[in-house]
């Protein structure tokens, strides 16, 4: 992992937080929590409506389908525990997904304490993959039940195939430091690039026949394109960078779920339970070897299997708040949208222009109590966390101008604007009130972060912005949970988009990019899924346009010195 500081956060008492990326053949799959969520349909038909037709819901399900394949558990646990799953949601695709067989005991009470939390409309769904709305769900994991273990982006689509792919060679141990650019008709075309080893930090380039796929992710991939030139003028002249093109929505348009933890301590757990490995050594000992020598128990588990998906509506409906779901929806709209985003977006009218359609939409999504906004996994512990999905608040990546082959700057900017701040609060009382469910009085649950003597929406507020700056007590809000997407976002250049519908950077020839940075609007859950199914639509339209590259290439061959016949002749469609 890369671990390097976000910039100080005014907005939590300027407290910087690490910023994961992963450094591993596999990024992010490799190291993260490994839940499989898709978004709601509400997220991807909000794409569409931002400008990217084929984007939607409808259009994204097949490569969905098409990334993974769901093995079900045993069918004496999905007996025991209720769970459903719907065979239409799932294809035969590389990556493996499932629901362990494992679950602790008293996930039952939890189960039925959201069954009966007074909120209506929260009822168990079949498939979590077939939309997430809000409802309870059984939340799958990337685990492999061949052989129980993590299923990665490199295990499913890298290691079967790289044996007998002769044009395939990964290249470890490198760093990506520059995108390469020539001149052509007039027009930037990106023509390779140029990359450091990272134990000689000799540098050398490497050139590409059609066109150069960036795939650095969220933060890698604004910082990246900026030091090779494209980006908002003012912050490459600052660092003393030729601009090649000005491009001020790479970097703009930051989103991660900022997450509120909360704890409550709780007794008269059953054995065993989420607590038991780290305080019980014998047990500790004993499911180690029992998932080393039968590849069953906790271990083989991945994450915790439950969830509840929520709307604000009905999130405010079992609380008292001191505002009304129309008062946040009306607030939102009459804010001066200018005062609460960073400066990037008052230099750039097509930035703003897009943001205030995307506000549009989040407005419209907290009135609609089919559209999620928060989620609360759980895991039969006393460790109550809860993601805010549908932030209004937009960061920054941007180079370090005084250093920018070094880390960039990363600006959350959580809660800088005031209505997110009103919905983590309707988090923290809606959990408060969960916990007192006549189904956990058995635990005798007794809230120790942020603290029962927080009442008032300024107390919480301060206790959780208190904790983030200090790293400890009271209470605990983080900026995100490595969810960082939106840097260069798929949105008409006229929104302030970077990327095209067919992820085609906006005024370069030969450069597209597939990573979670496209995404206009961060999706309601984990992004893997999303990035999976994106990363499937793009090689279709690579492969298109490799089809259309060929047959333009056979009829004008004599471009190249010599007629092209499809027979080997043509260095550029028959190498």
């Amino acid at each position: 992992m890369q671990n390097f500081p976000s910039a100080p956060n005014l907005y939590l008492r300027n407290a910087t937080t690490s910023v994961p990326v992963a450094s591993v053949v596999g990024g992010g799959s490799v190291v993260n929590g490994m839940a499989y969520m898709r978004g709601s349909r509400a997220d991807y038909d909000a794409w569409e409506t931002l400008g990217n037709p084929g984007w939607g819901w409808e259009g994204l399900l097949p490569y969905f389908k098409k990334s993974s394949t769901f093995l079900p558990p045993s069918p004496d646990t999905a007996k025991e525990w209720n769970m459903t799953y719907d065979p239409a949601m799932w294809d035969h695709g590389p990556l493996h997904v499932t629901i362990s067989d494992f679950q602790y005991p008293d996930l039952q009470l939890f189960f039925e304490a959201w069954r009966n939390a007074g909120v209506e409309g929260v009822e168990k769904k079949r498939d979590i993959a077939a939309g997430n709305e809000p409802g309870v769900y059984w939340i799958p994991s990337t685990v492999d039940r061949r052989d129980q273990t993590r299923s990665t982006a490199r295990k499913a689509y890298y290691d079967p195939v790289f044996a007998e792919r002769k044009n395939l060679r990964l290249l470890t141990l490198h760093t990506t430091v520059e995108i390469l650019f020539d001149k052509k008709r007039g027009e930037l075309v990106a023509k390779g690039v140029k990359i450091a080893s990272r134990i000689t930090k000799e540098t050398s380039e490497v050139y590409a026949r059609e066109e150069v796929i960036l795939a650095a992710g969220a933060v890698h991939t604004p910082h990246l394109l900026q030091v090779s030139g494209l980006g908002p003028k003012a912050v490459l002249e600052a660092a003393h960078i030729r601009v090649k093109k000005d491009i001020p929505g790479i970097g703009a348009n930051l989103q991660d779920h900022a997450t509120v933890t909360q704890n409550f301590n709780i007794s008269h757990q059953a054995f065993p339970n989420p607590n038991t490995i780290s305080t019980n050594a014998t047990y500790n000992a004993s499911v180690w070897e029992e998932y080393w020598n039968h590849k069953t128990g906790p271990i083989a588990g991945g994450t915790p299997s439950l969830g509840v998906a929520l709307s604000l509506s009905q999130m405010i409906s079992i609380i008292t708040p001191s505002i009304t779901l129309h008062d946040i929806w009306a607030g939102l709209l009459a804010q001066t949208a200018l005062y609460y985003l960073p400066p990037i977006y008052t230099a750039s009218p097509p930035l703003f222009k897009g943001f205030l359609k995307q506000r549009d939409i989040i407005a419209a999504s907290y009135i609609n109590p089919n559209v999620t906004i928060a989620q609360f996994p759980f895991t039969g512990s006393g460790f109550a966390y809860s993601s805010f999905l549908k932030p209004v608040s937009r960061g920054t990546i941007t180079l370090n101008s005084t250093n920018p082959g070094g880390p960039p700057v990363v600006q959350y900017n959580t809660m800088q604007n005031s209505l997110d701040r009103r919905v983590l609060i309707v988090q923290v009382q809606f959990a408060r009130e969960f916990w007192k469910r006549q189904q956990l009085a058995h635990f005798h649950p007794v809230e120790i972060n942020p603290g029962a003597q927080y009442h008032t929406e300024a107390e919480i507020l301060e206790s959780l912005t208190y904790a983030t700056a200090s790293y400890r007590g009271p209470g605990n809000l983080q900026p995100g949970l490595a969810h960082l997407s939106g840097t260069a976002a798929m949105m008409p250049e006229e929104l302030g988009g970077v990327v095209d519908t067919e992820l085609k950077v906006y005024g370069v020839e030969g450069l597209r990019i597939v990573d979670a940075s496209i995404m206009p609007m961060i999706v309601s859950g984990g992004l893997q899924a999303t990035v999976y199914a994106v990363a499937e639509k793009a090689s279709d339209l690579i492969k298109g346009e490799g089809k259309r590259a060929k047959n333009r290439d056979r009829r004008n061959g004599e471009e190249f010195g010599e007629r092209c016949v499809g027979q080997g002749n043509c260095w550029r469609c028959c190498p």
